[in-house]
């Protein structure tokens, strides 16, 4: 009875992930209610920055208090910036423009950084935000720093622009404030949607709500494809496309970042294989055809590895092995039971692990030489994804502070919940 045993693995690969956690002591929380975590030695401090409210110019006090929020939250979220309380300011920005700034009254509170922002209006608007280095007294140039004609549900998205600009005027980097982040949502007992919220966690709504079980969301093909129930077995899903049309029972797919190469657990009746596809769904052929179970793929940046959770040493364990088939490596040998890998842009495998009975966020090596520990004694923590710059890994988390969607910097530690609420999983960060 394939669809049998199927269902018992699934049910047995949901019990897993939600083992309780022990209750963790709340870590103390930093500005705007970033959770700071120190997990290991030598990380950097956070630069301190001065986000003053909007000038309005003829604009809405709505588009004005919009643009100033999503500035602080942008550079919170940044993990690079602590932004300070406008309650400390020496300097009146009402009494300053865009070129004429109080440079010691600003140096004073302690702000290496500034930025000021300028909303003419009525809409469509016409925004100029500028980045200052108060050290050095420099206005700093920055992409986006200047946009006009931009209507009100156009502001978002314009803020998001200009902090992706400030990251890349000082880290040399851009940001991803503008990409969205998919899960899976559990909405009632035996019904699971796909939902999908930008990085900050604002407009959060669904994507795939058909009164079915759907999990796995992953991106590829300027998309997003996942794994649905709705025809009574899983199947792969393209938007609303099934792209699956054989009598296989279908986990979780990924699709290389250059999207010329698609993997898919696949089970005929036996165990999970890993299974190339092509873009339309057709399968090419058996990558693993082993007795043991293979899922949840995950491309090397360049798409010429996947690393996997194989059963092969009796427990999940990640693996990884060539795209061409063959030479398999296991990579996690600590812990007994490691899932949900993610390779990032970085090089390094994000995955979950359980450990004394709860799961935490670790990263490794493709050579499987060093593991380094991102979550401890903070509650339940899995279903990890990097961002597509691999500056952040959003997760899972259910801990005594809230639990939800979380973002955390690559070495763990800076945390903030982005998205509260219960009944997440499969988290998916848009490459």
């Amino acid at each position: 009875m394939p669809h049998l045993r199927y269902s018992a693995l699934v049910a047995i690969f949901m019990l897993m992930l939600c083992v309780p956690g022990a209750h963790a002591q709340a870590p103390e929380g930093g500005a705007d209610g970033a959770i700071e975590v120190v997990v290991g030695p030598g990380a950097q401090g956070l630069e301190l920055m001065a986000i003053p409210d909007a000038t309005c110019k003829g604009a809405s006090s709505t588009a004005c208090a919009a643009v100033s929020d999503i500035l602080r939250r942008d550079m919170t979220l940044s993990f690079i910036f602590k932004v300070i309380p406008s309650r400390t300011y020496l300097a009146d920005p009402s009494l300053e423009s865009l070129t004429d700034i109080s440079w010691s009254d600003w140096s004073n509170v302690g702000a290496r950084f500034l930025i000021k922002a300028e909303v003419s209006g009525p809409a469509p608007y016409t925004l100029k935000m500028r980045l200052y280095n108060v050290t050095e007294r420099q206005v700093l140039v920055v992409r986006g720093q200047d946009a006009s004609g931009v209507k009100e549900r156009g502001l978002r998205a314009a803020v998001h622009r200009f902090c992706n600009g400030v990251l890349g005027t000082i880290t040399g980097t851009a940001g991803v404030f503008h990409t969205r982040i998919a899960f899976a949502s559990r909405v009632k007992p035996g019904v699971k949607a796909i939902g999908m919220m930008d990085m900050d966690g604002a407009n959060r709504s669904g994507y795939i709500g058909n009164g079915s079980i759907n999990m796995l969301p992953s991106w590829g093909f300027g998309g997003l494809l996942y794994t649905s129930f709705l025809q009574g077995k899983p199947e792969i899903y393209f938007g609303k496309k099934r792209l699956s049309s054989d009598a296989g029972h279908y986990r979780k797919v990924a699709v290389s970042r250059d999207g010329s190469t698609m993997v898919a657990s696949i089970s005929y009746g036996g165990q999970s294989d890993l299974f190339l596809m092509s873009k339309s769904g057709e399968i090419i052929r058996n990558l693993t055809n082993s007795p043991s179970d293979e899922v949840s793929p995950t491309f090397s940046p360049d798409g010429s590895k996947i690393a996997f959770v194989s059963s092969a040493a009796g427990a999940p364990q990640v693996y990884v092995m060539s795209v061409a088939g063959g030479g398999s490596r296991r990579v996690t040998h600590a812990g007994g039971y490691n899932y949900s890998p993610d390779w990032g842009i970085n090089g390094l495998i994000v995955f979950a692990g359980m450990d004394n009975g709860t799961s935490d966020i670790f990263t490794v090596d493709e050579g499987g030489g060093s593991i380094n520990r991102l979550t401890q004694n903070q509650g339940t923590n899995k279903d990890p994804s990097w961002s597509p710059d691999g500056r952040y890994v959003a997760f899972v988390s259910r801990r005594a502070e809230g639990s939800g969607v979380y973002l955390m910097s690559a070495n763990g530690r800076y945390q903030l919940l982005v998205s509260k609420g219960g009944g997440r999983s499969n988290v998916a960060w848009e490459r």
